[in-house]
């Protein structure tokens, strides 16, 4: 009498189970250390099996000259140290990893714009990445100091003014905007509330 062949799972079921175990120890072990540390640990794990384990990445690495292995040895160390000290500013530009690192439960969710009145009495925002579109905001204006933030609504007058010499800013406002992100039924949240915070006067400016 033959003996059977032992059972064996489906790739897939293989797959779909160390998965689950995979996404079982990210979820326990965010709860004890921060979502922004943890993902990177996870990626810094990975990029190091594929430099152990995956054949292109190991022949391009041993291609290398031994200084060109030790510079790259170095600025990659750099890159992680600079993650993982939560300081992007001053190991820049090896910034910290925070794509998405927390939730924002505030409710309003509330934020500061600017927004210019022109010499014709027209409304309009000023926004750095419209006027400057090689910059992007990262931190929020509520955490410019008031000389910071007055120094940047004078300078996107002065970039808006360059460009729009037949209807210039005379004046421009700081205003805080607040969402509601469960409204009342009776209300809707398509017009934020706005509340005026400071008035710069521009027609003085040169």
């Amino acid at each position: 009498m033959s003996a059977r062949a032992p059972s064996r799972l489906h790739p897939a079921i293989v797959v779909a189970i160390i998965g689950l175990c995979i996404a079982l120890i990210i979820w326990m072990v965010s709860f004890a250390v921060p979502l922004k540390l943890a993902g990177q640990a996870y990626l810094l794990i990975v990029i190091l099996l594929a430099y152990r384990y995956w054949p292109p990445m190991i022949r391009w690495v041993a291609s290398m000259p031994v200084a060109h292995r030790a510079v790259f040895g170095l600025l990659v160390g750099g890159m992680v140290l600079g993650h993982y000290t939560l300081n992007g500013r001053t190991y820049f530009p090896f910034v910290v990893w925070e794509i998405f690192p927390f939730v924002h439960e505030d409710d309003p969710v509330t934020c500061r714009e600017f927004i210019a009145t022109t010499a014709s009495g027209a409304k309009v925002r000023l926004l750095v990445e419209q006027l400057f579109p090689s910059i992007v905001q990262v931190n929020p204006l509520d955490s410019y100091s008031p000389e910071a933030t007055e120094h940047l609504a004078r300078a996107l007058a002065k970039i808006y003014n360059e460009r729009h010499t037949d209807d210039p800013v005379r004046q421009v406002e700081l205003m805080v905007m607040a969402v509601k992100l469960h409204p009342p039924a009776n209300e809707s949240r398509a017009q934020p509330s706005c509340e005026l915070l400071k008035r710069y006067n521009i027609s003085s400016d040169r």
